[in-house]
């Protein structure tokens, strides 16, 4: 089975490896970008599973990256971090679909994100249980009897 594959983008290549280094503890593939430009070409060579990226780029700004880079990943899941206005930015990453970490952050606070952001993606994405798609096609071939019926004239009552 393939690792899976994260994308760490931040132009602070010690914060950037610090990022890997706990999401790599956490069993990822990863590969590090310092700027928007490396970011596309690694995502190119090889797209990731999880993007963290920071806002501050000194290329392409992190939420239009972002915007990019969601609509060529569909499975793709996004954590945006930022020192800038949670308030602000917060909307921003919703409507992005991504998740957004407010810095500074702890180790241990990265983790539980990242771990809740892939088990919220991996359970949307799941097929539905072989008893939910059993329940399913009972509901879909069978019929209730009242349709197989002839309809019964209206009765007045008096």
């Amino acid at each position: 089975m393939a690792a899976f594959r994260a994308l760490v983008i931040d132009n602070n290549l010690a914060l950037a490896e610090t990022v890997a280094e706990i999401l790599a503890d956490r069993g990822y593939a990863v590969d590090v970008a310092t700027s928007g430009v490396q970011a596309l070409v690694a995502w190119r060579n090889r797209p990731a599973d999880l993007v963290v990226l920071d806002v501050d780029l000194p290329d392409i700004g992190g939420l239009a990256l972002a915007r990019r880079l969601a609509r060529r990943a569909g499975g793709c899941t996004l954590v945006v971090m930022s020192a800038g206005d949670p308030q602000r930015l917060t909307p921003l990453c919703q409507e992005l679909g991504a998740t957004f970490l407010a810095k500074p952050f702890t180790a241990a606070h990265l983790a539980t994100v990242v771990r809740l952001v892939v088990q919220q993606r991996v359970e949307s994405a799941e097929p539905p249980s072989p008893a939910a798609r059993d329940f399913r096609h009972l509901l879909a071939h069978t019929r209730p009897r009242a349709l197989l019926q002839r309809p019964r004239p209206h009765r007045r009552s008096r």
